[in-house]
Order: C-alpha cells, then structure tokens, then sequence
C-alpha cells in the first residue's frame, strides 16, 4: 500500500477531486437520489462533507510531496484557504451557469467549514500518523536502494 500510495503523481489526486467537484457541482443530481431534500440542510452537509474532503486531499497530495520534510502550518491554511476559494467559485458558476436558481449563500459557508474542519482535523489528529506512515517507507526504501549500491 506504501508503494502504490509513493507512486502516484504529485498533484494526481488534486486534479481528481477538482473534476469530480465540478461535476457534482454543475450536473443536478447526479446520483439519481429521488428524495434529495432528505432534511433541511441536506444539501449543505454535502457541500460541508465535499470540501472536507477536497481540502483534506489538496493538504494530504501537499504533504505527501514534501516528505519527508514537514509541511509547515501556514502552507496548510493556504490550502484550506483554496478550498474554501474553490467552493465561492463554484456558487458563483453555479449562479451564472443556472440564472441563480441553484445558488445558495449557504453552500458557500458550508464549504468553508468544511475546509476549516479538514484543517483541523489533519493538523490536529492525522498529521503525524500520516507523516510516521509515509516517512519510515521512504527512509526504508532509500536505506535498501543505498545498500544494494555499496554491494555491487
């Protein structure tokens, strides 16, 4: 898992998550759910839920390229920070897109508490797990490519 995780492309996952929040965003429904309005704010758990997971995974792509030096505090808020620009971006496409008859203020404000709440919680609670995890791969891997070099 390491290895496939080290493998992927810096900025790979961030690309993807962008796509797929422009298509949640511009494509009405596009999960087929029938009951949609399934309590008052439904739509905006989603967009909290949505941009916690795209802020977590701009931060995680982030850090995962600068291993194993540390992501600093500031670069991390910078990214929440983006998150939070990309969910104003998309209301106000969503806005031009449909004559204002999808846009909501609310999701907005949705969308920068989600990117708050993935800040603090990677900052928080996953930073140093994710570090341990990716960083000692990283230092194992390096030490056997340095070894098998001095023997030959």
């Amino acid at each position: 898992m390491k290895s496939f995780l080290l493998a992927i492309p810096k900025g790979l996952p961030s690309a993807i998550i962008v796509l797929i929040v422009i298509f949640f965003t511009f494509v009405e429904n596009p999960l087929g759910i029938k009951a949609l309005k399934l309590f008052p704010y439904a739509e905006q758990v989603a967009h909290i839920i949505l941009y916690f997971i795209v802020a977590l995974v701009f931060i995680l792509d982030y850090a995962k390229a600068r291993l194993p030096h540390h992501s600093k505090l500031n670069q991390e808020i910078a990214l929440a920070a983006v998150a939070s620009v990309m969910a104003l971006v998309m209301e106000i496409g969503v806005m031009i897109y449909t004559n204002g008859f999808r846009y909501n203020i609310l999701n907005w404000y949705a969308g920068i508490l989600g990117a708050v709440l993935a800040f603090l919680f990677y900052h928080f609670w996953l930073l140093h797990p994710f570090r341990h995890y990716l960083y000692h791969s990283i230092q194992h891997h390096w030490r056997y490519q340095h070894r098998r070099k001095k023997k030959k």
